[in-house]
This record gives C-alpha cells, structure tokens and sequence, in this order.
C-alpha cells in the first residue's frame, strides 16, 4: 500500500521525499540513473533518477488526477517494497512543462 502525503509547496514534498529515501539507507551519488517518463506527456522527459545498483530505489517526478503533481519515492522490490506519493499543489501542464526543462541526454 502506497502512503500519500500532502505538502505546500514542491520544495517541501522533494526535501521529504529525499530524507524519507536517506533515512533507508539511500546515497545519492554516482550510483544512481536517470528515469525517463514512459507514459503520456512526460514520456521521453527526464523526470527522476533510481537506483543503478541494488538495493533498488527510485524517485521521480509525476502527475495523476487522484493525488495530482507528486513525487513517488520507492526503495525495494517485491512484496517488500515500500512507496509513497509526496504530493504538492500543481496542475498537469506545470508538470509538463517542469518536464519539459529536462530532454533526455
């Protein structure tokens, strides 16, 4: 089950979002990919980054009309993993346009 929690603003959502990563153990360096958007109006934008190695995590830039514009944070995989949806005031096109500042390298 996926845990949703709401902010006031993009920066306190993505600030979360990374200590709740860090207090599991994630270290954003090197070891790490950017994640391209699959589906929609963010497919072929860079919208996160995830893990290389294991143990896997991910973090990444999303939008959907249940919780709105939002992070997803995840670590692990399997019946284990553990996700949440750091969600923050914003529509779908600021979203996309976010995106937008990101072409794939």
């Amino acid at each position: 089950m996926e845990a949703i929690l709401r902010f006031a603003t993009i920066e306190q959502a993505r600030n979360a979002a990374i200590a709740w990563l860090e207090s599991r153990g994630v270290v954003f360096g090197p070891h790490r990919r950017i994640s391209l958007g699959r589906l929609g109006s963010l497919a072929g934008f860079e919208v996160g980054v995830h893990a290389a190695e294991k143990p896997y995590w991910r973090l990444r830039l999303d939008y959907d009309p249940a919780k709105g514009a939002h992070f997803n944070a995840e670590v692990g995989t399997g019946p284990g993993r553990e996700r949440r949806a750091y969600c923050f005031p914003g529509s779908q096109s600021w979203v996309e346009r976010l995106a937008a500042r990101h072409r794939s390298r």
